[in-house]
């Protein structure tokens, strides 16, 4: 009973505050505010029903760092960018799921997410859908084959040329004694697994994220692993701000070690209930891996307040590892994910957000992508292979 009062308080307290925001229409200046309590009021429906929800979408539009855009200037409906926040709105989570549930590693419109059955022994393989981009440069072909494109953004040709992001010259020489690969987790605190034990950090994707920098040493890398979780906040979780934290801890990290090159935000991918999916690789059950990047974007353009000149390196960035990882451990990559804002990537060329199993997975799984998922980044960074 105090739970359901609980619910319908929130759901009112909401509907208050988005219409003192919405009435605000006969100030001119105030008119993006007027929008956000549209929709807000949009949303208070949710927070009737489940009193968390609504929390969530107060901390969402107004937790994190906020962005705004006059909807006269843009010829949009939409007056609110969310951007550094992952916190998906409900509409969006669903059709994002929707969209990932038909892609398993590198097998498309699969109609099931069962298990992946493909033995992979790290050995190269001439891959028909790589072959064919280097041999085509053909920028449609890229985007149908190795993108998933969120609803959030948008592609030109302009910005994916085939070949600069193929040939860019990524490599790094290594530097004996020093750090020169970062990885951080944004969502350290919320990310584990099937299998995870409560309270014990190295069954998140912290944990994961320690066998990565192990096996990036033994290929001779210098790795700092940041294993602060940034969205753990005074104790509770707390995502709505969290990249703005993870740009503090990650600008820290910099200053501490001047020579990272490589900076990786290591996740978990959530995908829903049921769908477990790994492949094989050196006879072991192995997590799939999805790399991410933000494009500073929307629909209509892009976001000039989240300028990103790193922007071409990150793209460059993930398609050559995607490529690599389809030559030499087909299955164990999904699409590249582009979506619309910048999740901290603009720091540098080598910048890397990695979705690495999801929630169905095992903590074993997950770690045994360490190893692959390595080996590429070492193909890429030293050349070889």
């Amino acid at each position: 009973m105090k739970r359901e009062i609980k619910r319908i308080v929130s759901g009112i307290g909401m509907a208050l505050f988005a219409g003192s925001l919405f009435v605000v229409s006969e100030i001119p200046k105030l008119d993006s505010v007027r929008q956000i309590g549209r929709l807000l009021l949009a949303q208070t429906g949710a927070a009737f029903v489940n009193g968390q929800d609504g929390q969530e979408a107060v901390a969402e539009m107004l937790g994190g760092q906020m962005y705004f855009y006059s909807a006269e200037e843009s010829g949009e409906e939409q007056a609110l960018v969310l951007a550094e926040n992952e916190e998906r709105m409900k509409s969006n989570l669903e059709e994002e799921t929707e969209t990932q549930a038909k892609v398993v590693g590198d097998v498309y419109n699969q109609k099931s997410t069962e298990t992946v059955k493909q033995q992979n022994d790290g050995i190269r393989k001439n891959n028909a859908y790589v072959d064919r981009l280097r041999n085509t440069l053909d920028t449609k072909y890229l985007w149908k084959k190795f993108y998933i494109v969120d609803s959030t953004t948008s592609v030109t040709k302009d910005i994916f040329d085939v070949k600069k992001l193929l040939e860019m010259n990524l490599t790094m020489k290594k530097k004996k004694g020093k750090k020169q690969i970062l990885i951080y987790h944004t969502h350290g605190a919320s990310e584990k697994f099937s299998d995870s034990r409560s309270g014990k950090i190295e069954d998140s994707i912290v944990g994961v994220g320690s066998e990565l920098a192990k096996e990036l040493e033994k290929r001779g890398y210098g790795v700092y692993h940041d294993r602060k979780r940034y969205d753990l906040i005074n104790g509770k979780l707390e995502r709505s701000i969290a990249y703005n934290k993870a740009l503090e801890g990650i600008e820290a990290d910099r200053r501490k070690n001047p020579e990272l090159e490589v900076l990786i935000d290591l996740h978990r991918d959530s995908v829903g209930k049921g769908k477990h999916t790994y492949t094989t690789i050196f006879g072991k059950k192995t997590a799939i891996v999805m790399f991410f990047n933000g494009m500073s974007r929307t629909k209509s353009g892009a976001i000039s307040y989240l300028y990103n000149p790193n922007l071409q390196g990150n793209l460059a960035f993930s398609l050559q590892l995607k490529c690599k990882a389809m030559e030499y451990y087909d299955g164990f990559t999904k699409p590249i994910y582009l979506k619309g804002y910048r999740y901290n990537l603009h720091l540098a060329r080598r910048s890397l957000l990695i979705e690495l199993g999801n929630e169905n997975n095992t903590v074993e799984e997950a770690k045994n992508a360490a190893a692959p998922l390595a080996d590429v980044l070492d193909k890429v960074l030293s050349g070889q292979g």
